[in-house]
């Protein structure tokens, strides 16, 4: 774009009047010409120093000439150094994400690592670096702000140049139409988000996951069965839940300590994960208690075996500073019904029940729930827990 100065006439001898209408007429072609704020401060003080002779007029042209030089420096300062890339973008239904950036401020490269000059010259670059699992959506916001004008807020991941996740909140709101252009205009605030998702991704992981093994925790644990339960019939098999109970536990802690008692459960706790499927849940309840919610098996057969592999494990010694520990355990197990509707609430206190009865039958073994068996109320387990 040619930002020269154009060449304009001033008579000898130009009255005041003159001077005013000059000036104006000076600015409007500068802004026509889509100068700076800074290029059209010193434009207007070039016309001041044409029209001479120092007098009132001519310092007070000079005045506002620095103060829109000024204005324009301190604007310049704040888009460049304001935590976030600022952009504005021409319609262009021909480019992906239907915008061409005509300008994007020096902050994306600590964002992307992409130079401002690599997204304006090439306009599917930036839709390219959309996550592919949140391109669609993003497409479609900003689909909704072109077609609506409505202002864009959409929050997705990018791929920075060296392929690192990148969380971003996008905020664009529509602007008058180009006057060069006449394509409608959006200018936009890009800021990265990434701590911010990391922390609150941290935080819910803290919030349903046991602190010591990593596994999920009461809150998870119920949450995975009522989804499973929802889906019951939906697909083949049904639900089952065990409670694995370690016998004996408080005996280990006494004569290991506490310490040993925490690596020993870290342990126990692998091993558990590693004895069932990848699509089942392992979780600790409290203590030395674990659940294990299986989404689909196909009978109370398919769930014995897999209270065998986990005693199987549980068996195995643990060798801890030259020391060889062997905890056993003992597993109840409640299946869903297929012709009658379970809850959680069910599901759990019977799973209780059925391992308190393998505790009665010896421990180091399993059992199924009967409705013969003795249950806890739910107030009761919640209370325990």
């Amino acid at each position: 774009m040619d930002r020269s100065a154009p060449q304009l006439g001033v008579p000898d001898g130009l009255a005041a009047g003159g001077v005013f209408g000059g000036a104006i007429v000076l600015g409007a072609v500068a802004l026509a010409g889509g100068w700076t704020p800074i290029a059209l401060g010193l434009a207007l003080l070039a016309f001041a120093v044409v029209v001479g002779s120092g007098g009132l007029l001519v310092r007070r042209l000079r005045g506002a000439a620095a103060r829109v030089t000024e204005a324009g420096s301190r604007l310049s300062v704040l888009i460049e150094h304001v935590p976030a890339a600022v952009y504005i973008d021409l319609a262009d239904p021909a480019v992906t994400d239907g915008g061409r950036l005509a300008y994007m401020s020096p902050q994306i490269s600590g964002i992307l690592g992409y130079r401002p000059e690599e997204l304006v010259d090439d306009p599917e670059l930036w839709p390219s670096r959309i996550h592919p699992d949140d391109r669609a959506a993003a497409i479609a916001a900003y689909d909704e702000h072109w077609r609506t004008g409505e202002p864009l807020r959409a929050e997705y991941r990018m791929l920075a140049r060296d392929g690192t996740e990148v969380w971003v909140r996008d905020e664009a709101y529509a602007m008058a139409d180009d006057a060069r252009s006449g394509k409608r205009m959006s200018q936009g605030l890009l800021i990265d988000t990434t701590d911010r998702k990391r922390l609150e991704s941290k935080l819910i992981h803290d919030a349903l996951h046991d602190p010591l093994t990593g596994l999920a925790n009461r809150v998870l644990v119920r949450d995975h069965l009522e989804r499973a339960l929802a889906r019951q019939g939906r697909s083949p098999g049904v639900v089952a839940l065990l409670f694995v109970d370690l016998d004996d536990f408080k005996r280990v802690n006494d004569t290991y300590g506490h310490p040993v008692g925490d690596d020993i459960l870290v342990q126990v706790a692998t091993r558990m994960v590693e004895a069932v499927r990848a699509d089942d849940v392992v979780g600790r309840q409290s203590g030395d208690e674990f659940a294990i919610v299986l989404g689909r098996v196909g009978g109370i057969e398919e769930a014995i075996l897999a209270a065998e592999r986990i005693l199987r494990e549980l068996r195995r010694p643990i060798v801890l500073g030259g020391r060889s520990i062997v905890v056993g355990g003992s597993i109840g197990i409640a299946l869903a019904a297929v012709d009658t509707p379970a809850t959680v609430e069910d599901l759990v206190t019977q799973a209780d029940a059925a391992m308190y009865a393998a505790k009665a039958e010896g421990k180091g073994t399993y059992a199924v729930y009967e409705s013969r068996m003795p249950t806890r109320t739910w107030d009761e387990l919640e209370a325990a827990g």
